[in-house]
């Protein structure tokens, strides 16, 4: 019995051996995977391991039906949350251990936004505030607040303090969330402290305040001036002067703080000593107002109808000529959109050329900057159309209005542009012409007027709303300044006018604002705080920077 027995097994052992069927392994465990759900306003669809979709609509505990093995990953991630809900998963990655997966938590809340913008023209720290949050922006660029806000929610971003010696203006400044803002605009812009009848730091081409002499009574030099006339520009380090007298332009190096600086650079003559008139590509006969947009160039010569571009700075040769079909021939002064004559201001920036045709009445505008010479303007203010040249012309029939109007010009002869708004000095109508939007059509009126009471009047006054053949304007976009050449003196507005007539604010060369010397009146000779036919201005902070064309010198003014 006990033979049999063991032969039983020997034979169930060798069965074993030659592959007979066994009892199967017990199946792996599975686990779920659940969690909880609060706060939620809607639909929410929930993802485990890039599989099973789980819609949820109500709060509270949820599972997945998907069954994972032990010592297996697991992620579950958001892929669909309500509108305005942002939902987020907490725990919701990690190996399963043994046991069902949980809870992971999911949490939903109103979706909030971001407040934000842009800063430019900033040099120092600016504080922003929106609502109890305060920002400190310290570079121009992109900002954005800490604080976010739901849909619906209304905004208003304020400025809680300056830099120094800035001052800052706020646009798309409030309004109600829809989304991220991202058009909060702010501009900031150097303010310019003056004191009516304050005397310059610094004079040019003058051995002291007193003198007066083209030229101090000699020939031509790197040191001297004869009759400045125009805007002055500071690009590229250096300064540039028209010195129309001597028929040159002068660039110093920077802005001088020491009277009797020299030039480095002249344009439009081979040396210092030459004076002779010029033209061609290297010549000049008398030219006024200057531009740069930092890298270009933009010099006029009205007594050769043109304005000529340097492409790049330091400035040489020019490479390109508006208001002729090119650098040599005799001008031509024709009434169509390629044509200038005796152009006396030009503005070089923002993607623009503007140019006071002072001849033509009118004001040119290139939309882009021209590549080819002779390129035609693309927009014309002052005129009903381009083959209207006419003083005063509003209905275009070539015949003297009895008054100005809106949309009129009589010798315009200063231009300025901050790209949305514009100001053009309207010499012979004894005015400024302000447009609060950049027009976009020939012959756009102008939004308001300053030196007169409203646009039909043209008289010559003497007071702070008043003016007297006005030559040159600039501004920082926030301030506005006048050279007024026959008054003597410059007016300062500390806010861009919005009503007719406005009166100015500071006065520059005069006592007050009923006065009109060309001396001053302690000496009656020239001083550091007088003028005679202010011809031009350039801001370049802390400096204003006169053209004094009767006193053959440039004065330099420091804001304080």
């Amino acid at each position: 019995m006990r033979i049999h027995r063991l032969c039983l097994l020997g034979l169930f052992t060798l069965l074993a051996a030659c592959g007979g069927e066994t009892t199967p392994p017990p199946p792996p465990q599975t686990f779920l995977v659940g969690g909880r759900l609060d706060g939620l306003d809607g639909a929410l669809t929930l993802q485990l391991n890039g599989g099973e979709q789980l819609t949820l609509t109500a709060n509270g505990p949820f599972t997945f039906e998907t069954r994972l093995e032990d010592r297996t990953d697991y992620s579950v991630i958001v892929t669909a949350s309500p509108p305005e809900q942002e939902c987020t998963v907490e725990d919701g990655m990690g190996r399963v251990a043994g046991a069902d997966v949980g809870p992971v938590l999911v949490h939903c809340a109103a979706r909030t936004y971001s407040i934000g913008g842009t800063v430019e023209g900033l040099a120092g720290t600016l504080t922003l505030g929106l609502g109890a949050e305060t920002l400190q922006v310290t570079s121009n660029g992109r900002f954005t607040f800490a604080q976010r806000l739901t849909r619906g929610s209304a905004y208003a971003v304020s400025v809680v303090s300056l830099p120094s010696n800035q001052r800052c203006s706020v646009s798309h400044e409030q309004g109600t969330v829809a989304g991220n803002v991202e058009d909060v605009s702010v501009r900031c812009v150097h303010w310019y402290a003056l004191d009516r009848f304050q005397a310059a730091r610094t004079v040019v081409g003058q051995p002291g305040f007193t003198s007066n002499e083209p030229n101090q009574d000699g020939p031509a030099g790197p040191g001297t001036l004869s009759v400045p006339w125009g805007n002055p520009v500071l690009a590229g380090g250096r300064l540039y002067v028209s010195d129309q007298g001597n028929r040159r332009v002068l660039g110093f190096d920077g802005v001088p703080t020491a009277s009797g600086a020299e030039a480095t650079l002249v344009l439009g003559q081979p040396d210092f000593v030459n004076t002779t008139p010029g033209a061609g590509q290297a010549g000049l006969a008398g030219p006024e107002g200057l531009s740069s947009d930092g890298s270009r160039l933009a010099v006029t010569d009205p007594d050769n109808s043109r304005v000529l571009l340097h492409a790049s700075l330091p400035a040489s040769v020019p490479s390109l000529v508006v208001g002729q079909a090119g650098f040599e021939g005799p001008s031509r002064t024709d009434c169509d959109s390629r044509t200038l004559q005796g152009p006396e201001d030009v503005f070089l920036g923002q993607g623009k050329l503007v140019v006071a045709d002072s001849g033509h009445h009118r004001v040119l505008v290139w939309n882009t900057l021209p590549t080819t010479n002779g390129a035609p303007a693309d927009l014309v203010l002052g005129q009903g159309s381009f083959t209207t040249c006419t003083a005063n012309d509003a209905n275009g029939d070539k015949v003297t209005d009895a008054a100005p109007s809106a949309s009129t010009l009589w010798s315009p002869t200063g231009v300025w542009t901050d790209g949305t708004r514009l100001a053009v000095v309207d010499f012979a109508n004894h005015r400024v012409l302000l447009w609060n939007t950049f027009p976009t059509t020939n012959g756009q009126p102008a939004d308001v007027v300053l030196g007169q009471p409203g646009f039909t009047s043209r008289l010559a006054s003497t007071s702070a709303s008043g003016m007297n053949a006005p030559y040159f304007v600039t501004s920082t976009g926030l301030q506005l300044f006048v050279a007024d050449n026959q008054n003597h003196r410059v007016l300062g507005w500390n806010q861009l006018p919005q009503t007719n007539g406005a009166p100015a604010d500071l006065v520059l060369g005069q006592a007050d604002f009923t006065s009109s010397r060309q001396v001053d009146p302690d000496t009656s000779a020239p001083s550091a705080r007088s003028l005679s036919r202010p011809s031009g201005l350039l801001l370049a902070w802390p400096h204003v920077v006169i053209p004094d064309a009767g006193n053959n010198r440039l004065l330099v003014f420091e804001s304080h």
